[in-house]
C-alpha cells in the first residue's frame, strides 16, 4: 500500500480532513454517519493496489475536520474534495448514510460519477408502503434504548445500544473499536444536524435520473428496513443490481471485508 497523502480541503466556513492512497482509477469511500474515515482501514490493503482511494470526514465528524457552524451542503463538500484531489470521475462507495450522500451527488453531478456502490443505505422513503412503514416503525422502536441513553447523558451506553441494532455480527474487538469511533463523532448520537441547504436529499426522489452503473448491497443480517430501502433504490435506478451479502450486517465492509472488496472492484 502506498503511503497515505493527507490534504485539508477548504470549504465555506470550514475545512475537511481527507487522505488518499493507492494507484489506479479513483475510488471515494463515504463513511457511515456514526463513524469517521478510520472505518475503512482494514479495507485498504485489498483496494489500494487497484484503486486510488480517497477518504474524508464530513464537518463535525472525526478528530480533524472542522465543526459545522453554518448551513452547508454535503454534495458541495464532496465536490470540493474531488476538485482538491484532482478527481474528474470516480466510483463512489458509501456505507449507510454515506450511500445516501453518494446517491444525492450522482443526481446533482452525474458527469463526475463513474459508478455507485451503495452499501446498507437506509434513508427516508417518500410515500412508504405499509410494509416499509411497518419496518421503519420497528427500526425506531429498536433505537429507543439509544435515545434513552442519550437523554440521560450516557453517550457510551448510547453507542453500545446503537451497535446492538446495527452491528450484531461484530466481534467483541470490532465492537469496541466501533464504539471508540462513535466517541470521536458525538454529533451523531446527539442529533446530527440535517443538511440545511436545498435541495438537501434529492437522490431518493430522482432515482430514474441516475446514469452511473449502480450496485446496491445489503447485509443478510441488516435490518428489514434497510432491505426495503435497498429494494426501493435498486428498483428505481435504471439497470441497478441488488446483492444480499451472506453473513454481513449493516457494517458490511467490516463483517464481510472480502465480499466488500470484490463488489467495489468489480468492473462496471
Amino acid at each position: 500500500m502506498t503511503i497515505p497523502q493527507d490534504l485539508v480541503v477548504p470549504v465555506p466556513d470550514g475545512e475537511l480532513f481527507s487522505t488518499t492512497a493507492g494507484r489506479g482509477p479513483d475510488l471515494v469511500l463515504l463513511n457511515a454517519g456514526s463513524v469517521d474515515l478510520r472505518m475503512w482501514e482494514d479495507d485498504l490493503p485489498a483496494l489500494t493496489p487497484h484503486r486510488r482511494v480517497t477518504r474524508y470526514d464530513d464537518r463535525s465528524v472525526g478528530r480533524r475536520s472542522a465543526r459545522a457552524t453554518v448551513p452547508w451542503s454535503f454534495t458541495a463538500d464532496l465536490l470540493a474534495v474531488l476538485d482538491a484531489h484532482g478527481i474528474e470521475r470516480a466510483t463512489l462507495a458509501g456505507s449507510s448514510d454515506g450511500g445516501r450522500k453518494a446517491l444525492d451527488f450522482a443526481v446533482a453531478h452525474p458527469e463526475r460519477v463513474e459508478r455507485l456502490v451503495l452499501v446498507g443505505t437506509a434513508l427516508h422513503l417518500p410515500d412508504p408502503t405499509p410494509a416499509e412503514r411497518a419496518d421503519l416503525d420497528a427500526l425506531l422502536a429498536a433505537l429507543v434504548p439509544r435515545t434513552e441513553a442519550v437523554e440521560r447523558g450516557d453517550r457510551e451506553a448510547a453507542a453500545l445500544a446503537d451497535l446492538d441494532v446495527w452491528a450484531p455480527r461484530a466481534t467483541p474487538a470490532r465492537r469496541l473499536r466501533l464504539a471508540r469511533l462513535y466517541a470521536d463523532s458525538p454529533d451523531f448520537l446527539l442529533g446530527t444536524p440535517a443538511e440545511p441547504l436545498e435541495p438537501a436529499r434529492p437522490g431518493i426522489a430522482h432515482l430514474a435520473a441516475v446514469t452511473a452503473p449502480t450496485l446496491v448491497a445489503v447485509g443478510e443480517h441488516d435490518l428489514p428496513y434497510t432491505h426495503r430501502c435497498a429494494a426501493r433504490i435498486a428498483a428505481g435506478v435504471p439497470g441497478a443490481e441488488l446483492v444480499t451479502v451472506a453473513g454481513a450486517d449493516h457494517f458490511l465492509n467490516l463483517s464481510r471485508p472480502d465480499r466488500f472488496a470484490e463488489l467495489v472492484l468489480r468492473a462496471p
